[in-house]
């Protein structure tokens, strides 16, 4: 029986973005479209982000719908009754008591990590806790003076991950949707959930239609440059330039992501350059590599996902990365 389904894959486990830490103010309170369910995301008085199922033991009001936050709990818009972080009721305002069965965890929860500049939100469809970290990165919660101004960018996408991410070791794609060099990966290693590779390419950003034409002249010369990409499972890659003329200085971008439902994704980038090329290559850099996923857009959003692609001996290592890609759906 053919799948309908254009992308015919689940929603893989692991750690994904639920918001930007900027987005979400103490006493605010958010309803986010998160793996095919809504969740409710609040910051408490303290300053500590939760997460929740949406509706309200009581009666079943929605609590991302009029909803307050009061202390460390969120208060349900209809009839006042209040739960906080582990599910627990913490205050039915018109009762002398609160219900036993209120006092355990009740209402559903998300475990969340806030590092990054990001909120990270354990997704698993069978509800196993987490058996992974989300890594943290100096380069995001505390730069030295040596790195420049921080640049985020958010994609909404009509594609799931692992399209996405196959991307990167799409060798063949460069040159056609980017018009430029492919990235042959020169040493890869798959190590459980941690995926790493490095790949050499030519960059030339003053011919590169991806750059803006603002940066193409800020540097005019060709060079060879090395990409280690890391990722943690499906939703946190980082990607490091090292040696970047004219002065040796460095990039850094995290990209961290977020299925939103079987068919749609949220992109979360953020990138910085060292100071020593901020004005000069880095400028480009961030601009390149910013506008050259819009090149990318319109093919995932219109194409299906091949279960058994008819591939040959250019395309890349597609195959090994669906191996390494299994395991979050299990």
């Amino acid at each position: 029986m053919i799948n309908s389904l254009r992308i015919p894959l689940p929603i893989p486990h692991g750690w994904f973005c639920l918001s930007w830490s900027k987005d979400l103010d103490v006493g605010q309170v958010s309803t986010i479209k998160f793996c095919n369910r809504e969740i409710v995301l609040f910051r408490t008085e303290e300053g500590l982000p939760v997460a929740i199922s949406p509706f309200c033991p009581h009666l079943g009001a929605h609590l991302g719908k009029g909803g307050k936050v009061e202390g460390e709990s969120i208060q349900c818009p209809f009839h006042g009754w209040c739960w906080d972080g582990s599910g627990k009721g913490t205050k039915v305002p018109y009762a002398e008591n609160i219900p036993k069965a209120a006092l355990k965890p009740v209402l559903g929860t998300y475990q969340v990590e806030e590092t990054n500049g990001v909120i990270m939100c354990w997704y698993d469809e069978q509800d196993r806790s987490p058996y992974f970290d989300v890594p943290s990165f100096s380069e995001f919660n505390s730069p030295n003076k040596e790195w420049g101004k921080l640049h985020t960018f958010e994609y909404k996408i009509g594609t799931c991950l692992q399209e996405i991410a196959e991307n990167d070791v799409d060798q063949a794609h460069f040159p056609t949707v980017h018009r430029s060099p492919s990235l042959p990966e020169t040493d890869t290693k798959q190590e459980g959930i941690y995926r790493r590779t490095v790949a050499e390419t030519l960059m030339d950003p003053s011919n590169n239609e991806s750059v803006s034409k603002e940066y193409r002249d800020t540097y005019k010369d060709k060079f060879v440059t090395t990409f280690t990409r890391e990722s943690w499972g499906l939703g946190t890659v980082l990607l490091r330039m090292n040696n970047l003329p004219p002065t040796g200085g460095e990039f850094v971008m995290l990209n961290v992501s977020s299925p939103v439902d079987l068919e749609n994704s949220i992109l979360r980038w953020q990138m910085r350059v060292t100071k020593d090329i901020e004005d000069e290559v880095g400028s480009a850099i961030i601009d390149g590599i910013a506008n050259g996923l819009n090149d990318d857009i319109p093919i995932w959003e219109n194409k299906r996902y091949k279960e058994n692609p008819l591939l040959c001996d250019g395309d890349g290592p597609i195959n090994k990365f669906r191996t390494w890609v299994d395991q979050f759906y299990k």
